[in-house]
């Protein structure tokens, strides 16, 4: 008896989860800056306010970093360019990071001296932290800065963030769901050969 009202409680407790939805997700972000001398249409003191094109010196990633990128070794990426004009033109990536490639590209804010943009798009994972799947959504906020402004030199920096899905909360309750039914038709075995 005392078994089948414990089955009962631990099939309740796991239809409330189900019924909630209710899973963990986490924000995984990495910081990246521009060591290099990045360019706007094709310049050094381009006009960032005006470009459509820019082009990113030497992109390196930071110790700022979150959830999956937290211990990531600093890695350096090669030069790349990208038009905003052209929503898939920017990619970027190793075979440690993984790849991320543009889907949309949006003017966040473009005051004289500042802009800044958001890039959605798909991250494939590379080799650090043994991540499968993918691609996954992701955002780049790159940020732009030119001192003085429409003349002077150019400085940029990024953040990436993506959400790596847990697995599902259906799949893990079901699971225990199928593992509490095991136990409990086991041990009504037991019971009934303990009889005989």
């Amino acid at each position: 008896m005392r078994s089948v009202i414990l089955f009962t409680l631990s099939a309740m407790a796991i239809c409330l989860v189900l019924a909630s939805g209710v899973h963990a997700t986490t924000i995984d972000s990495q910081a990246f800056t521009d060591t290099g001398s990045p360019t706007a249409n094709g310049s050094s003191t381009g006009n960032i306010n005006t470009a459509t094109s820019f082009t990113v010196g030497n992109f390196i990633s930071t110790t700022s970093q979150t959830g999956f990128f937290a211990g990531m070794p600093v890695q350096s990426f090669a030069s790349f360019s990208f038009n905003i004009t052209n929503p898939t033109s920017l990619t970027f990536g190793n075979s440690i990071f993984g790849t991320f490639t543009s889907t949309t590209i949006t003017v966040v804010t473009n005051t004289p001296g500042f802009l800044n943009l958001s890039v959605m798009g798909e991250w494939t994972p590379g080799t650090f932290g043994g991540v499968t799947g993918g691609p996954f959504a992701s955002t780049l906020s790159f940020v732009f800065t030119q001192n003085p402004s429409h003349s002077g030199a150019i400085g940029d920096s990024a953040v990436f963030q993506t959400v790596i899905p847990e697995p599902p909360t259906m799949v893990m309750g079901l699971t225990g769901l199928a593992l509490g039914g095991m136990i409990y038709r086991l041990r009504r075995r037991r019971a009934a050969w303990a009889v005989v």
